[in-house]
């Protein structure tokens, strides 16, 4: 079923598929990275994976990608676009009638960081699972300067520029902050050796934050995959953690 709903707190109209499974399911909503939406494989994968487990799930655009409202083409790397998940999250609320209990999130890479902010700021939030999530901002931008045959001292013009560009402050909200107001609630995190894009040194980062914070975060590190492609090289065992995760954690 298409659907359309409001980013919570603005007007930007987001756009989704919800695919409706066993009524007495859970119901789970997918973001995408950068650049990403509902038409991608590292989406659609993920969310077969859990339809055919009885599963609700919601594959949302976040504004700027996709099918949703186009602002001004800029990302803000979560910084805005945390609001489009927590507007996801009311809708299954509000509109399917789900318990805050019963809503977990599964985001891909940038998608998971800011899936994390909205996890992070909706307290009633009750479970997350993280695909090749980044922890640290500007040792992302130095590895995508170098991957792209850029000098790295780079760095601080390029977040300048960003900020100047979409108003935004990039830093104001990081990953690892998040960690610190995520409480006891679960968390599941999957990263590869073999990512090519962002070093599983993040994930390390954010379980390590995760564990002085006292988070119940679970762990899957593996290798021979690429960016957010342990569905593809894993398949069977991502399938079962991926939906054990959510038995578990939601009601």
């Amino acid at each position: 079923e298409d659907v359309r709903f409001p980013s919570r707190e603005t007007d930007y109209e987001i756009a989704g598929w919800y695919v409706a499974g066993d009524p007495d399911k859970p119901a789970i909503i997918l973001v995408d990275g950068i650049g990403g939406c509902r038409h991608a494989q590292a989406v659609l994968v993920p969310a077969g994976m859990l339809w055919r487990n009885g599963f609700n799930v919601l594959l949302i655009d976040l504004h700027e990608t996709g099918d949703s409202q186009i602002v001004d083409g800029h990302s803000t790397m979560g910084s805005d676009e945390y609001l489009d998940v927590l507007g996801a999250w009311d809708w299954l609320s509000e509109v399917q009638g789900f318990a805050p209990e019963e809503i977990g999130i599964a985001a891909n890479s940038l998608g998971a960081a800011t899936s994390l902010y909205a996890f992070a700021e909706e307290s009633q939030a009750a479970a997350i699972f993280l695909n090749s999530p980044y922890a640290n901002l500007p040792q992302v931008l130095r590895s995508e300067l170098a991957r792209s045959g850029f000098p790295t001292v780079l760095v601080p013009s390029a977040m300048l520029m960003g900020r100047i560009v979409s108003g935004v402050n990039v830093l104001e909200r990081t990953p690892l902050s998040a960690m610190a107001v995520i409480g006891e609630r679960p968390i599941f995190v999957v990263h590869s050796s073999d990512d090519r894009r962002i070093d599983i040194d993040h994930s390390y980062q954010l379980e390590d934050a995760a564990l002085r914070g006292n988070v119940d975060i679970e762990s899957w590190f593996i290798d021979k995959a690429d960016h957010v492609r342990g569905a593809a090289v894993y398949p069977e065992e991502y399938e079962d953690r991926l939906v054990g995760f959510f038995e578990r954690t939601l009601r």
